[in-house]
């Protein structure tokens, strides 16, 4: 529990301890570090959360053995999504942080399935649609040696 110690609740924790309502109806797989549900205001059918019992807002902050049994449940869920839905074809997206799009201060995942035409453009199109005037794009990575800032990031990463 990071982020400022996780002072209350978040809504997914409520939802996974005390199942109010028809939530049990939602639940499509369990076990003892995961849930994942259908989201109850959907994409598109079938469009699927994956969140860890734990509650801790970002993924960087799940331990190791909760973000191994996330990327297992994700793996397995999304395979469950494939079959129930008739499409091979989906995005698996986390936001992290507000600024991200988080909405729910509990990382979780989302699977949503895609099919021909469901939407305009894609989702990294969408995001471009949307990029601030102040968010300049960065350029291609560089085909020889990094030097400079990106030199200087790569290493931080890799730190």
């Amino acid at each position: 529990q990071t982020s400022a110690a996780m002072a209350s609740e978040s809504l997914f924790t409520m939802l996974m301890t005390k199942k109010p309502g028809n939530f049990a109806e939602q639940i499509v797989y369990e076990d003892d570090k995961v849930m994942a549900f259908l989201d109850k205001f959907p994409q598109v059918p079938g469009h699927t959360l994956v969140v860890p019992k734990v509650q801790v807002e970002k993924a960087h902050e799940m331990s190791e053995d909760v973000a191994a049994a996330v990327g297992m449940a994700v793996a397995k869920v999304a395979a469950k999504v494939v079959k129930a839905t008739g499409t091979d074809q989906y995005n698996i997206l986390v936001n992290n942080g507000k600024d991200s799009g988080q909405e729910v201060p509990h990382v979780h995942f989302h699977i949503i399935p895609r099919t021909a035409g469901d939407y305009t453009q894609s989702w990294a199109k969408s995001i471009e649609a949307t990029r601030a005037d102040s968010n300049v794009k960065p350029g291609k990575l560089p085909d020889d040696d990094f030097t400079g800032d990106m030199k200087d990031l790569r290493d931080k990463i890799r730190a």
